[in-house]
């Protein structure tokens, strides 16, 4: 696998996840225009998140809790999401 296929798989992971930055979207969009089977990757990573999302009993949390954890991820700067994209940014 190449740089750019690379690339587009962490683009499309990233988007699956809902963890792609505004110009990460932009770079995906460009890649799919130009290569459309790369739909077919961006489907399958979605199918998998879901999969594993399903594959989970749902915790009850009190909204106490889940607003100070929603507030540490937003304190975060992109968190481990943010730490994979600059890996894998381009040079």
């Amino acid at each position: 696998m190449n740089k750019q296929q690379e690339r587009a798989e962490l683009l499309a992971a990233l988007h699956a996840a809902g963890a792609a930055s505004e110009q990460d979207e932009k770079e995906l969009e460009a890649l799919l225009a130009a290569d459309p089977s790369l739909s077919e990757v961006v489907r399958d990573f979605q199918d998998s998140i879901t999969a594993l999302a399903s594959s989970f009993e749902p915790l009850e949390t009190s909204s106490r809790t889940l607003g100070r954890i929603q507030n540490q991820i937003a304190n975060e700067k992109g968190g481990i999401f943010s730490r994979v994209r600059s890996w894998f940014r381009k040079s």
